[in-house]
């Protein structure tokens, strides 16, 4: 997922504070290393993508 589009789903519904998006920025860098583990652990499954997206939503909703 390019990072255009995982602000755009971290940002959805509403504008940012500073500090919310400090907070996003954190979470989604953190959810970007799950998804690099997870793909060198599972060879590049494509299910990879349904998790980053699963965790930049979650990061949305804290």
């Amino acid at each position: 997922m390019a990072v255009g589009a995982a602000y755009a789903v971290l940002t959805a519904g509403g504008h940012l504070t500073g500090a919310d998006t400090a907070f996003a920025n954190q979470c989604a860098a953190q959810c970007y290393a799950q998804e690099n583990a997870c793909r060198k652990a599972k060879a590049g499954d494509p299910s990879c993508d349904a998790e980053l997206t699963k965790c930049l939503q979650s990061c949305r909703g804290k």
